[in-house]
């Protein structure tokens, strides 16, 4: 069963579709170069609607082919590692629009964790760890500190 949001259906994610978000990267544009309410508005509406890549480090883990083509199984045992980055003494999760953005920020051999909306304001806001997240660090870097991803949790509809 779909869940509903003020904005829509909250589909479940395609794992044989690659994360690619160009709406809510226009977005974040728009507030760059504009920064009025509408822009702000339509970026809130498109951060929400967004399914994101976690850029999980590959070393140390021990991973085995999964049920359908393209997943795989990470295997017990093995070390895992999200890609995060420290500002200030703050620490946060580092979530990317698609797998550009990814070779734009890193050259290290990574591996993709497709994480919609919700789920990734859930693991940025499990426990003390991060202090909240940045989408795209290395160009037009959105970062979003734990109050407002508190709130985006809660007017998040869950997944399906």
């Amino acid at each position: 069963m779909e869940s509903q949001t003020n904005a829509g259906i909250v589909p479940p994610v395609d794992l044989d579709t690659p994360v690619e978000n160009p709406a809510l990267v226009a977005a974040m544009a728009r507030v760059a170069a504009e920064n009025s309410d509408e822009a702000k508005d339509a970026l809130l509406a498109e951060i929400q609607r967004a399914n994101y890549l976690a850029a999980m480090l590959t070393e140390g883990l021990s991973q085995s082919p999964g049920d359908q083509p393209g997943q795989v199984t990470v295997e017990q045992g093995s070390k895992l590692g999200v890609l995060s980055a420290e500002s200030e003494g703050r620490n946060y999760l580092v979530l990317f629009t698609d797998w550009a953005a990814i070779k734009t920020y890193t050259d290290l051999s990574v591996s993709g964790w497709v994480l919609p909306a919700r789920d990734a304001w859930a693991l940025a806001l499990q426990g003390e760890t991060y202090d909240g997240v940045v989408i795209n660090p290395a160009h037009n870097a959105l970062p979003m500190e734990r109050p407002l991803l508190e709130f985006l949790l809660k007017h998040s509809e869950p997944n399906s």
